[in-house]
């Protein structure tokens, strides 16, 4: 039984890697990452191209490579028993896109930075200015209270912070801003927001209005030009 078992072992190592199952988080919504992309990370001379004897392949380095690709999340790669090699990739998921003078760059749901991709953009709300870490946090926050309301989702376009550290938000529909100013406080003022958007937005012409004020307490102050 044990020469049968080390017997099989060898037979397995040296059985050549031909099968190649690639599996992307389904839940995700963007596209960095496709089989061309992984086969390059982990095959990237042309002597290794799949050409490689199992025995070969080292699952942790695989890993480790995998994990280094700036788009990538987390990832598992396993040999299955018919030597098919299995990966599973999940993503970093952005969710807003910073411009900051001529540098433009992702920040995630982990409020960490990434970079652009060269042949995929991910369509998430737009922040222009410069932001600190605490900040960051802050934004990632924002968003995501925008995202999982279907009314800012589909108003709210871009947020921009002046010199000043005040924060404005930029509507799809009507040609005004909506002055946010601290950010620590959000949520209070977007409920106000979306009060005043519910009683008014089908009443009255929008676009006759230059801004609309959420730093009064209780109050909402909509500025005519």
């Amino acid at each position: 039984m044990i020469s049968f078992f080390y017997f099989s072992q060898k037979i397995h190592k040296n059985r050549i890697l031909k099968k190649f199952n690639l599996i992307i988080d389904p839940l995700s919504k963007d596209h960095f990452i496709n089989e061309k992309i992984i086969k390059n990370i982990l095959f990237y001379k042309k002597k290794d191209k799949i050409e490689k004897k199992l025995g070969q392949l080292c699952i942790f380095i695989m890993e480790k490579k995998l994990n280094n690709y700036p788009f990538i999340k987390k990832s598992e790669v396993f040999l299955s028993v018919d030597g098919t090699l299995n990966i599973k990739i999940w993503q970093k998921e952005p969710i807003l896109r910073i411009k900051n003078g001529n540098k433009e760059y992702y920040l995630t749901k982990d409020a960490e930075n990434l970079k652009l991709s060269s042949f995929y953009s991910s369509k998430v709300i737009l922040a222009k200015g410069t932001f600190s870490k605490e900040e960051k946090k802050h934004l990632v926050n924002l968003v995501q209270f925008i995202n999982c309301d279907e009314l800012f989702k589909n108003q709210i376009i871009s947020i921009k912070k002046n010199n000043k550290n005040s924060f404005f938000l930029i509507p799809k529909i009507g040609n005004h801003h909506i002055i946010l100013g601290n950010i620590n406080n959000f949520k209070k003022k977007l409920n106000k927001l979306k009060a005043f958007y519910k009683q008014y937005l089908n009443k009255i012409d929008i676009n006759q209005y230059q801004s609309i004020d959420l730093q009064y307490k209780d109050q909402v102050v909509a500025k005519k030009r």
